[in-house]
């Protein structure tokens, strides 16, 4: 697993600030890394593959066109069209041409893929599970929850100011 406590101190954060830092980046590091491990093992897919086929999986179709699915999943569109494709190759996903915008291409869930996808499912809650939840309890859950909604609140802001400058 990764290691960042010897990582140098960042200019500016005291102790306690670079302490709580460094172990939240630790933590994320290793806990996006474990269930990567799981889902590899046990169905050759990543996390990111897992979101992506649960998100296709849904059934708003106007949320499937690239752009969206890319920032939903914090990826270019270039990354996401790779992962597209290596998907296809695996029978998971498959892509046809929007209606009214022959030039816009949409990936689909294979009716294969979701029959596999309840299996992958199980995989990635149990590894939720056992790396995550069972490390915590219910009062450090909430907790948790508190302190990641506040982080995200902030920036999902600061994500809708650059979008709105750009815009411009």
């Amino acid at each position: 697993m990764h290691d960042l406590q010897a990582m140098p101190a960042l200019p500016g954060l005291n102790g306690i600030e670079q302490h709580c830092w460094t172990q939240f980046l630790d933590c994320s590091l290793n806990l996006v890394a474990a269930v990567n491990i799981c889902l590899k093992g046990a169905h050759d897919l990543s996390i990111r593959d897992v979101l992506l086929l649960e998100l296709l999986s849904q059934p708003n179709r106007r949320e499937h066109r690239l752009c969206a699915l890319a920032e939903a999943l914090r990826v270019s569109q270039g990354q996401l069209s790779t992962q597209i494709r290596r998907l296809e190759a695996q029978g998971w996903i498959t892509r046809s041409p929007t209606r009214g915008d022959p030039r816009g291409i949409l990936p689909r869930i294979t009716s294969e893929g979701h029959k596999r996808l309840h299996a992958v499912m199980e995989t990635y809650a149990q590894g939720v599970r056992a790396h995550y939840l069972d490390q915590l309890g219910r009062e450090q859950m909430l907790n948790l929850v508190d302190s990641c909604q506040r982080i995200n609140e902030s920036l999902s802001t600061i994500s809708t100011r650059r979008r709105l400058r750009v815009a411009r």
